[in-house]
């Protein structure tokens, strides 16, 4: 292997990624730079550099398999499907659909194919280290680039080093942004100089080498070729240097010209060898009778080391393949892709077959176009959107038919948005509209094009567009435009208070009144769910009761089946919500959070997470809330993003009142830049909670006031709110929110309402007589609730009442009855506020009640762990749950141990207060 010069430090930083491997531990590092700075040779010596201990697997990319959805991942976990049987059954099917050995009627999830890539490469790792090389990654297919970056982020504690070499300021989405890096850039001057001389077979005039040096900018590989390219004369100073020296793209011309020096065969093959997008060299010597070349004609090419051919062919540099398939002449193109789609059609590869066909036709052809559909279609159900969309887009360039070919672009787009390439997506997007003329084409296009704004993080942008498409699509089609509505209401409830005027629910209310359904037509359950959210944003909830209820019994007759459950059920859950409807709430949403599971959706699993969390919050199970809202910020991070909320909803209610106030600002700012406005009333609800517990009804009071109103999500803090506002001198106020508790509990009588309203009626009464009795229904009604925090709730302000009226002896029961449940259920802010009460009425609470705080030093994701684990999971259930590999989980489980000084599950489980972070990014 040639020697690398002046790469002491990137070379230490890669060798300390393999020792990182061999103790046990995950190492990570992107090689960035520019063409030619030498990344490739660094991943060559680190290749030769991991001993036997190592199992190395290596991928290079190529502009041309781009397109192909899994390549990479194809390449690099083949050799290890071995360790399937090791997988969870929903990922090994996911993976099993992907590589083509299984098949489903739906494309497979791919954050769940993830998760399998995960597990397969943890699997393996468990034998011998792994090291995985990958080469020009930003060539990278979409899909294995999105499940790689995952891979790579959630590695820690497994004997695996993953290292990347890209290029940097590519129009594409960079997944490996945020991993460690290591820039790549020229050569210093003396070991350029050094590396020059090496390449250099006579002699080397010492001024020619500081010019070439200085021309070059270090790039190694203009470095080398400039030696190559440069005569003997020229290099010793005998005559002049040429102007400029070749860079860049005239490094392409030189290769050019080196591969048309060639024998025609070898060049063939060449030509053959760039345009087969596997690397295969069983697909060359399959074409080359058909092509006029056989073995012996690599020998040539070789000779110059342009190519060499072993397990699978490859090009010295990416430059040498493209110079040889761009400098090839179109006709010759067609006949070698021509060739290769008979190859393809021999191995029975029909979609590669397509692919051919595709790059072979130089006129178009409805036949090769309805090829290239049917196999965007096996692609697709593949789960590969990215090939898809490629296919999709080729079928429109040959397709004659000017309305099939918008037809057909719109699917590309459509396919391109769901691969996560909203440029790509946007590009196909606007060639179908320039094709389109009709109101029903229109409308599509809108569709699609909200798709790419849910892409790109713009919620309020994707309403205002399918409310476009609805305009479009009304006259022409009701049915569809109906449907389009579903999507539109889900949308603006992301966007809430921070939806522009044009993309709110009350617009998208409007739009539905305004497209009824035509006599006759049958009502489905979106159309019941879409009248229901109308009514309420349009005549209030007095009159939408019934339309609510009546749209949540839908759902609950959907059958798993159901096209649209998960917005169904999402919507159902939102509605429970408005109607206060606990005990509705928490059976929908652990039904979305059953089926998520069940099909392994992550954008659904999302949803049921928060539906969940809350359902549990609510209650007071918060144990469970917490494991809840952990899991969606590990999903959340695993994507590569960040979900503040639920640690702040947790960190209220449990007292750690620096923690919220730092989150309540994360919150703010994430809210802000996604534009998912939903967060804020919880946001207020959460700072209601925290004010509440230190007795600062002012604060609670004016943190949540205006927003509880017909459309609020936060019903549940009725009751707190008349508390804040009778305490700090509003009666009026206070009266008012009455008034809406009231109503709402004559529409919704379950306990937990009926309760609250008992209880705000005690608040609000002058008689103190009423009062008592009122207090009592309260803690009779909240014994039959969900959950202890209803109950421990009326008990703390019965017990306080009972002390502002001089009866301690009976106060004191009630406030002993309200710390025992806020301590049980982790309530610190609520206990504390309790105890302070006991103490007044004379009966303080033993030194040293107070919670410990030992678990301030964990780091988020080691409370995570540690909480599942004291709540009885296995390793192997934690990794599922927090998307992260066994090893990893053992290592974070070591850490706590040793932090919290246990030594068993079972110590754990008895310190289970202790086990929070006391990090404000959790």
């Amino acid at each position: 292997m040639d020697e690398l010069f002046g790469r002491d430090e990137e070379r230490g930083r890669l060798t300390a990624a393999l020792d990182d491997a061999r103790r046990g531990m995950s190492g990570v590092l992107v090689l960035r730079g520019g063409p030619g700075s030498g990344k490739s040779a660094l991943l060559d010596h680190l290749g030769a550099d991991a001993d036997a201990d190592f199992e190395v697997t290596r991928f290079d990319a190529v502009e041309s398999e781009a397109e192909l959805g899994f390549a990479a991942l194809h390449q690099l976990l083949r050799p290890h499907l071995s360790q399937l049987p090791k997988l969870p059954d929903p990922q090994r099917a996911a993976l099993c659909q992907v590589f083509g050995l299984q098949e489903r009627t739906t494309p497979p999830d791919r954050f769940l194919v993830a998760l399998a890539a995960l597990g397969l490469v943890a699997a393996r790792a468990d034998d011998r280290p792994l090291l995985c090389l990958v080469d020009d990654a930003h060539w990278m297919d979409e899909e294995s680039a999105a499940v790689l970056a995952f891979v790579a982020r959630r590695l820690h504690a497994d004997a695996v080093t993953m290292v990347f070499a890209t290029r940097d300021h590519l129009d594409r989405v960079d997944h490996l942004a945020g991993l460690p890096e290591l820039a790549v850039t020229g050569l210093a001057p003396d070991a350029a100089g050094r590396l020059l001389e090496s390449a250099v077979p006579g002699a080397l005039d010492p001024g020619v080498r500081d010019r070439i040096v200085a021309s070059t900018g270090g790039n190694p590989l203009a470095l080398v070729e400039a030696a190559r390219e440069l005569d003997a004369d020229q290099l010793s100073g005998e005559t002049p240097l040429p102007e400029p020296i070749p860079l860049g793209r005239d490094l392409e011309r030189v290769y050019l010209r080196e591969a048309r020096a060639l024998p025609p065969r070898t060049r063939t093959l060449l030509l053959a060898a760039a345009a087969d997008p596997t690397g295969d060299p069983n697909v060359l010597w399959r074409a080359g009778p058909r092509l006029g070349f056989d073995a012996g004609a690599a020998a040539a090419a070789e000779e110059r080391n342009l190519v060499a051919v072993r397990e699978t062919v490859r090009f010295r540099h990416p430059l040498i393949r493209s110079a040889v398939y761009h400098g090839a002449p179109l006709a010759e193109r067609a006949r070698v892709h021509a060739v290769l789609a008979e190859v393809a059609a021999d191995l029975g590869e029909d979609d590669l077959r397509a692919w051919h066909l595709a790059a072979a036709a130089t006129d178009p052809d409805e036949a090769v176009a309805a090829e290239l559909d049917r196999a965007a279609a096996r692609t697709r159900d593949r789960g590969d959107w990215t090939g898809s969309s490629s296919l999709l887009a080729r079928s429109a360039a040959l397709t004659p038919d000017p309305t099939a070919r918008a037809r057909r672009l719109l699917a590309a787009a459509e396919a391109s948005a769901v691969a996560g390439s909203p440029g790509r997506a946007q590009a196909l997007l606007d060639e179908a509209a320039a094709h389109r003329a009709d109101r029903h084409g229109n409308g599509l296009v809108q569709r699609v094009q909200a798709r790419v704004h849910r892409l790109t993080g713009a919620p309020a942008a994707a309403t205002h567009a399918l409310l476009t498409a609805v305009r479009e699509l009304g006259p022409v089609d009701v049915r569809l435009a109906r449907d389009i509505l579903v999507e539109a209401l889900v949308q603006a409830q992301i966007s809430g208070s921070l939806a522009p005027p044009g993309a709110t629910r009350r617009d998208v209310a409007e739009t539905v009144r305004a497209l009824p359904l035509p006599a006759g037509t049958p009502a489905t359950t979106g159309d019941v769910v879409l009248e229901a959210d109308t009514a309420v944003h349009l005549e209030g909830l007095a009159g939408a009761g019934p339309l609510l209820r009546q749209a949540v019994a839908a759902v609950r007759q959907e059958q798993p089946t159901a096209p649209e459950l998960f917005q169904l059920l999402a919507a159902a859950c939102s509605h429970a919500t408005l109607l206060g409807d606990d005990i509705t709430l928490h059976e929908l949403a652990w039904r979305l959070h059953a089926e998520a599971g069940r099909q392994g959706a992550a954008i659904p699993m999302a949803l049921a997470l928060s539906h969940t969390a809350l359902s549990e919050l609510i209650a007071g199970r918060l144990d469970e809330s917490e494991r809840l809202f952990d899991q969606r910020a590990a999903l959340e991070e695993a994507r590569g993003s960040r979900q503040y909320l639920g640690a702040l909803l947790i960190a209220a209610w449990r007292g750690r009142f620096e923690q919220a106030d730092r989150l309540v600002e994360a919150v703010r700012e994430h809210a802000a830049r996604t534009g998912q406005g939903y967060q804020l009333v919880f946001l207020d609800y959460a700072r209601c909670v925290a004010e509440l517990s230190r007795s600062r009804y002012e604060e609670a009071y004016l943190s949540l006031a205006g927003q509880i109103g017909d459309t609020c999500q936060a019903k549940f803090a009725l009751v707190d709110m008349v508390e804040a506002a009778t305490r700090s001198g509003r009666a009026d106020e206070a009266l008012g929110l009455l008034e809406l508790l009231t109503r709402l509990a004559d529409r919704t009588p379950v306990p937990g309402l009926l309760g609250d309203r008992a209880r705000a009626r005690a608040l609000t009464t002058a008689d103190p007589s009423s009062a008592e009795e009122l207090y009592v229904q309260a803690v009779r009604y909240h014994e039959d609730a969900r959950g202890p925090l209803r109950r421990a709730r009326s008990h703390q302000l019965y017990g306080e009442w009972l002390r502002r009226e001089r009866r301690t002896r009976d106060a004191r029961h009630h406030l002993r009855t309200a710390h025992g449940l806020f301590d049980a259920m982790g309530a610190r802010g609520f206990a504390a506020r309790t105890a302070q009460e006991l103490a007044a009425a004379g009966d303080p609470l033993p030194a040293g009640a107070a919670t410990a705080r030992d678990g301030d030093r964990l780091t988020p994701q080691e409370g995570r762990v540690a909480r599942l684990a004291a709540g009885g999971a296995t390793n192997g259930e934690i990794a599922a749950q927090l998307f992260l590999s066994v090893h990893t989980v053992d290592y974070h489980l070591r850490k706590v141990f040793r932090k919290l000084g246990v030594h068993s599950r079972r110590d754990l489980t008895a310190h289970r207060d202790r086990l929070t972070s006391g990090q404000s990014g959790e």
